[in-house]
């Protein structure tokens, strides 16, 4: 009995002795070269990644060199994801009757690089563009936007305002055709040369009249991708343009909350009183209307770039090809304006509910932004006419 026992338990103690014997024979079969090794060490050991909560890619192990070279891929494939969704975008058309005046401008973006590049061939298409080397080699995308020239006698209408480079048409003239005469003639860049390629275009705006709310022009803004590492330089039009700035597209994406700065005026209709007493009383009566405006990030250069209006909405156009989740700038175009005139703020939300629920065409942001700046008109109205009744009715009782 007792050699049986003792048999089983060496025999036991010999099935374990060589599957541990091959299980370090297959170890030393496979193990990998030195070169090997050395190859596939920074895969575990450096370039480790996890994706954020928020969805953006973010660096756990990596040195710096890896680092740069995944921002830059990152930085580069959301900027051909903004192109290509631009190249592929149907734009809206305003629709019109008769042949109102139209404008056109310039959204230029360029691949700003940190380092001088030769310049090689010019590519003919995004994907050709992405494909080349400086690329890949690092650096930024940027959209250009300049600054209008302050004039005397303008009101501040426009004067000293941000906006991309364009302006009016001329008889016989296309939309692209205008777009590239006033670029040329307000900044000096060749739109039609083959540094530059037509991306898209954005959705077309209204630019109506304040006081009877008849179109005036189609605004058409259209995007362009600078093809060259070096930009040409700037030759201003200095009655016109008072100056130019690059701005990082990483300024509108950022999540991070910037400064802005609130923009108060009036209601549009009190400029179109010509009596000072009578504008002063609507002042009064209707109170003023904030809406949001953005600080562009400064530079050597020493003028404020303070961006709002129908450039800023533009700019958002283009974000939102990209981003509208984690945008702060996104996020900050589409509040709504506020009123210091509560009613107003009512009677503007009740006509806008109304016109939505009764209108079978507001399919686009651009369209239900056309169709608020008409509710606020209307909402004045009201409440002129609201005020001015419980005027005439606390007349009549206590004075008639």
């Amino acid at each position: 009995m007792k050699i049986a026992w003792v048999m089983s338990t060496l025999c036991l103690v010999g099935v374990v002795y060589a599957a541990v014997y091959q299980r370090q024979d297959d170890l030393v079969k496979n193990k990998a070269s030195p070169a090997e090794v050395k190859k596939e060490k920074p895969a575990d050991a450096f370039d480790m990644v996890k994706t954020v909560e928020d969805g953006s890619v973010g660096i756990a192990m990596m040195t710096k060199q890896a680092a740069d070279r995944l921002q830059n891929q990152i930085h580069s494939a959301m900027f051909e994801k903004l192109c290509l969704a631009l190249s592929q975008q149907a734009p809206y058309r305003v629709p019109t009757v008769g042949t109102p005046r139209r404008g056109a401008v310039a959204a230029i973006l360029r691949w700003h690089c940190e380092h001088e590049v030769s310049e090689s061939h010019k590519p003919r298409s995004i994907q050709e563009f992405f494909e080349q080397d400086w690329i890949k080699e690092g650096g930024q995308a940027e959209i250009l936007f300049m600054q209008r020239a302050t004039r005397k006698g303008d009101r501040k209408r426009w004067s000293g305002h941000v906006a991309f480079p364009g302006g009016k048409d001329e008889p016989g003239e296309s939309d692209e055709d205008t777009v590239c005469r006033e670029v040329l003639e307000e900044i000096g860049i060749d739109l039609k040369s083959e540094d530059y390629l037509r991306v898209g275009q954005l959705d077309e705006r209204e630019i109506s009249s304040i006081k009877d709310n008849k179109l005036l022009m189609i605004l058409v803004p259209f995007v362009y991708l600078q093809l060259i590492p070096n930009s040409p330089p700037f030759q201003l039009q200095t009655s016109e343009v008072a100056s130019v700035r690059w701005v990082p597209l990483d300024f509108f994406l950022s999540s991070q909350p910037v400064p802005y700065q609130p923009i108060t005026e009036p209601l549009s209709l009190v400029r179109q009183v010509h009596s000072t007493f009578l504008r002063s009383c609507l002042d009064l009566m209707l109170g003023t209307i904030t809406f949001a405006s953005i600080d562009l990030p400064p530079t050597t250069d020493t003028h404020l770039f303070r961006l709002w209006g129908l450039t800023m909405g533009m700019t958002k156009d283009i974000v939102k090809q990209v981003d509208t989740q984690h945008s702060f700038f996104y996020r900050l175009t589409t509040r709504n304006p506020t009123f210091s005139r509560l009613d107003i703020g009512l009677l503007t939300f009740l006509v806008t509910w109304f016109k939505v629920h009764c209108s079978q065409q507001t399919s686009t942001q651009n369209d239900w932004d056309n169709l608020y700046w008409k509710s606020i008109r209307m909402a004045v109205v009201l409440a002129i006419v609201f005020r001015a009744s419980v005027l005439l009715v606390l007349l009549k009782l206590f004075i008639f």
